[in-house]
């Protein structure tokens, strides 16, 4: 698991368990079932425990897009990292098996956030496309 500097962030906001951490992380960046797989940079510093997301668009003003691990995300065996757009404040979840197909597509422009939005499933999770 590689960081890159200049990738989105994927940031942790709850330090209640390292492992489902480590698990987290682990899904969201292995190869998706279409070979793809998610880059980010990875922000593990305890000053966001409990962070909320307009304290973290404060921390990172440059960011379109922010993925965060919050408790929720930790509290799931599927990971439901939650997604938000700076822009608006429209937010939702992926799992994070499936990070690869909203961060690719969001980061090359493949697709527009409100499209992403458009392929939620009735949990407000997002379902990649078949």
């Amino acid at each position: 698991m590689e960081d890159d500097d200049d990738a989105p962030k994927l940031i942790r906001t709850d330090f209640s368990d390292d492992t489902s951490w480590e698990a987290l992380l682990e899904s969201a960046m292995a190869e998706g079932e279409m070979g793809f797989t998610a880059t980010f940079s990875r922000v593990e510093d305890e000053a966001f425990d409990g962070a909320d997301t307009e304290a973290l668009f404060e921390a990172f003003p440059d960011d379109a897009v922010l993925y965060v691990a919050d408790d929720h995300a930790m509290s799931d065996q599927s990971w439901p990292i939650l997604v938000v757009d700076a822009e608006t404040g429209a937010e939702f979840r992926v799992r994070a098996k499936d990070t690869w197909a909203v961060e690719n597509n969001l980061s090359l422009g493949n697709m527009s956030f409100d499209e992403a939005m458009d392929m939620l499933d009735e949990d407000g999770v997002f379902e990649p496309p078949v």
